[in-house]
């Protein structure tokens, strides 16, 4: 889920924000279940973190719904600032971090349901009770929704059958390709479900974003969500839905699916971090120290978890150049990107120029938040801009336990 499926056009949006706390302190017939993309969770409560009047960033106090149920007050109070981030946006450090449980059960070990684990709004799944629609009985989100609609559009277009939904998003994406190429589409094929793994992979010392596998920018038919044929040769499709764009998300424990072993529980516990791990840091010009006493010392003492926990990192030119690098190889080249935020459409093409000014930085800082931004979370992260997009990396702990489990990073475009 996203901070629009709660919070659009300078109010709540529908009654999803009422939904969600009904769901976390189990009133109105509903349970304290939700769908996440670690399984299904229990939600204790969360803090938020966002901008003030000031311009500085504050974290509240943790919002506990076993508090909150029941105190009308407690609850104005929890939604509003819901309400405030989620009307700024998930930008910068602005974040809402769940404290959440695996359900209990008997065949559920206590260890398993008492630990805790930290979610962000995006780790859960739009399930039907926020919008998601249900097909073949099974949940998928407006996203899925919209690629399958817009797909079938298309192919109803290419076949000269009326379109029955999203006529003017036709319209605008056969206009550009006509535009571009002297001819429009005369077939369309939908092929999102073959969308490819894109593990990070090295490159020299080097890391970057594969495109299933392979070190290469032009990646138009490994992220393809609609394939077209213009002039008898396909014209590959990436569709995006929402304000938040996902970059990547890939495991950095272990060496399996074809992801690199950053970051090995055990190694960190010993105090080592790999070298692949190591490079990867570089890139952000993380601390090594810091990063390891971020979850070494989790959990000790009231304040922020490292010294100076928010930081403006100089990188070096080879760093610096490896960071662009990798963002290179994630946006890639060789396809067109049709983006829906929800209210608009918009559908451009993504060549290598457009590629080059998207990871070229803005500068040569990148903020660590160590701790998340307030200082006592078992996560890091990376904030960065480009020429044409603001960056949200992070490296965290997501299935319980303390040491990190994911990398990932969203962006927005300017």
């Amino acid at each position: 889920m996203k901070a629009g499926d709660f919070f659009r056009n300078g109010g709540r949006y529908l009654d999803r924000m009422d939904t969600f706390f009904d769901k976390a302190m189990g009133r109105n017939g509903k349970q304290n279940r939700f769908l996440s993309d670690v399984g299904i969770v229990e939600v204790a409560g969360f803090t938020v973190t966002r901008k003030d009047a000031s311009g500085k960033y504050i974290t509240s106090p943790f919002q506990d719904f076993l508090d909150i149920k029941g105190n009308s007050g407690k609850e104005n109070s929890s939604k509003m600032l819901f309400d405030e981030v989620c009307r700024q946006g998930l930008r910068g450090q602005n974040n809402i971090e769940f404290t959440c449980n695996f359900p209990a059960g008997k065949n559920v070990p206590r260890r398993i349901s008492s630990t805790d684990i930290y979610l962000d709004i995006g780790d859960f799944v739009k399930t039907d009770e926020f919008g998601g629609q249900q097909k073949g009985g099974k949940k998928v989100n407006m996203g899925n929704v919209y690629e399958d609609d817009l797909t079938q559009s298309l192919i109803d277009y290419c076949s000269g059958k009326p379109v029955k939904k999203y006529q003017a998003h036709v319209e605008q994406i056969v206009g550009a390709l006509t535009e571009k190429y002297g001819e429009g589409p005369t077939f369309a094929k939908g092929e999102g479900e073959k969308n490819q793994k894109r593990p990070l992979t090295k490159k020299g010392n080097s890391i970057i974003i594969s495109a299933g596998g392979a070190a290469t920018n032009d990646i138009g038919s490994t992220i393809t969500d609609i394939t077209l044929t213009i002039k008898g040769k396909p014209v590959y499709i990436s569709v995006k839905f929402g304000s938040t764009l996902s970059f990547f998300n890939c495991g950095v424990r272990s060496s399996g699916k074809g992801n690199l072993a950053l970051f090995p529980e055990g190694k960190l516990k010993a105090g080592d971090i790999p070298d692949d791990g190591q490079n990867y840091l570089n890139l952000f010009g993380i601390d090594h120290q810091k990063f390891l006493d971020v979850f070494a010392k989790y959990g000790q003492g009231n304040g922020p978890t490292v010294e100076t926990h928010i930081e403006n990192r100089t990188l070096s030119p080879s760093d610096k150049q490896a960071l662009q690098d990798m963002i290179r190889s994630g946006v890639g080249y060789g396809y067109w990107m049709c983006h829906y935020t929800g209210s608009e459409l918009k559908f451009y093409e993504i060549d290598q120029d457009y590629m080059n000014k998207a990871a070229t930085l803005v500068g040569n800082t990148v903020e660590i938040n160590y701790g998340g931004a307030g200082g006592k979370g078992k996560r890091i992260d990376m904030l960065f801009e480009t020429q044409s997009y603001e960056f949200k990396f992070n490296i965290r702990n997501k299935q319980g336990g303390v040491y990190p489990t994911h990398t990932n990073g969203d962006y927005y475009k300017k």
